[in-house]
C-alpha cells in the first residue's frame, strides 16, 4: 500500500519519557545489521520467521513496535513480562488471532518490519539520511534488550528500492535477497491491499498509527479503497507500476554490491527445498542453526489463484517485467 504523507503519530507525554533516562546505555549496544531485502509480498515474512526460528538472530518483534518508547525501561526495571501481557490482553480483547491478510498468528514475538517504528515516529518508512539517527537508535534498542552476542536480522520491504543507500550507510551490512514470480507478487499485493482497506484490521491498526488514521477519516479511507480497486483496473495499474519500479531498481543496482555481501534466492526455492535454502543462507553468514527445525511443517507453498484482472492482463504485465523474468528464469 502506498505511504501516507508524513504526519506526526499520536503520542503521549508519558510514553516519550519512559526510555529517556536510559538512552545513554545504548552506547554499549553495537550492531552489524543483516537485511532481508525484497519487494512486498515476496515471501519476506516466511523467510524472516524461519530464520528467526533457528535462534541465531535478534529481530524486531511486534512487542518492540507497540512498546517502542519503553523498551529499555521495561528491560532495566524487569517489567517486560507485564508489558507483553498487556499486548496479549489487547489481542484477546479485540479477538485477534492472526494478521488476516496471510493467516500468520499474532503474538508479542511475531517478527515484524522496522518500517513501522520509523513511520510511527513521523519518519519515512524506508531508510534515508533524515531518519538514519532513528534507525540507529531502534537497532541499538533491540540489541540492548536482546541477546547481544547474536547478529541483528531485519526486514522492511520499503527499503528494497533503496538498498544502495542502506549499504552506503552500513558498509559492513549483509543482504539476503528473496524474489518471487512478479505476477504472483502483484496478485498478492492487490489482495492484501484490498483486505486491509475493505475493513479495519485491528492488528495493523495497533502497530501502524497512520493506518489507524485512514479508518478514522472516512474520506481518506474511501480514496484508498478506490486507488486499489478493480474500477478501470486502478489497483492493478498502481501495483504493477510499483513492481516495475522496484524490480528495475534491483536490476540496475545489484552490481553495485560486492558479491561477497549478499545471497540471493527465490520464494519458490524456499518452498521447494526449505532446509537446503536455510542452510545455504546460514552458511553465507557463517552461522549454524541452534535448534533442529521441522522445515516441512514450517514452510508450505500456498495455492495461488489469480485475480480476474491479473489473469486478463497477464501477458501485458509480463512484457513490462520481461528483464526481471529473464534474470530469474521465470520465463521457463
Amino acid at each position: 500500500m502506498a505511504e501516507l504523507k508524513n504526519e506526526k503519530p499520536p503520542t503521549t507525554s508519558i510514553n516519550q519519557i519512559y526510555d529517556e533516562p536510559y538512552l545513554n546505555l545504548l552506547e554499549k549496544a553495537d550492531f552489524c545489521p543483516i537485511f532481508i531485502m525484497a519487494d512486498h509480498r515476496s515471501g519476506t515474512t516466511l523467510l524472516y520467521q524461519t530464520l528467526v526460528a533457528t535462534e541465531c538472530f535478534n529481530f524486531i518483534k511486534s512487542y518492540h513496535i507497540v512498546k517502542y518508547d519503553e523498551l529499555i525501561s521495561n528491560y532495566v526495571n524487569g517489567t517486560e513480562k507485564q508489558a507483553r501481557q498487556e499486548i496479549e490482553d489487547i489481542f484477546k480483547s479485540l479477538g485477534m488471532k492472526d494478521r488476516v491478510i496471510d493467516n500468520v498468528a499474532v503474538t508479542p514475538d511475531l517478527p515484524e518490519e522496522y518500517g513501522f517504528i520509523l513511520k510511527n515516529a513521523g519518519c519515512d518508512s524506508y531508510l534515508n539520511p533524515n531518519n538514519l539517527f532513528k534507525f540507529t537508535e531502534l537497532c541499538r534498542k533491540i540489541q540492548f534488550v536482546s541477546k547481544r552476542e547474536r547478529p541483528l536480522l531485519l526486514k522492511n520491504p520499503w527499503c528494497f528500492p533503496h538498498f544502495v543507500y542502506v549499504k552506503t550507510a552500513f558498509p559492513e551490512a549483509k543482504f539476503i535477497f528473496i524474489h518471487r514470480h512478479p505476477i504472483h507478487v502483484i496478485n498478492s499485493k492487490l489482495k492484501a491491499a484490498r483486505s486491509i482497506l475493505s475493513f479495519r484490521n485491528e492488528y495493523i491498526a495497533l502497530i501502524a498509527h497512520q493506518y489507524k488514521q485512514i479508518f478514522d477519516n472516512p474520506v481518506q479511507s474511501f480514496l484508498y479503497q478506490l486507488l486499489y480497486s478493480s474500477y478501470f483496473d486502478l489497483g492493478l495499474h498502481r501495483v504493477t507500476k510499483e513492481t516495475v519500479q522496484s524490480t528495475t531498481y534491483f536490476l540496475n543496482n545489484i552490481e553495485a554490491l560486492p558479491k561477497t555481501d549478499y545471497v540471493s534466492l527465490t520464494y519458490e526455492e524456499l518452498c521447494h527445498a526449505p532446509e537446503a535454502t536455510i542452510i545455504r543462507i546460514l552458511g553465507f553468514l557463517g552461522l549454524e542453526a541452534r535448534v533442529t527445525l521441522a522445515y516441512d511443517t514450517l514452510i508450505q507453498a500456498r495455492q495461488l489463484k489469480l485475480l480476474p484482472e491479473v489473469e486478463r492482463n497477464y501477458e501485458r504485465i509480463r512484457q513490462k517485467l520481461q528483464p526481471y523474468f529473464a534474470y530469474h528464469g521465470y520465463d521457463t
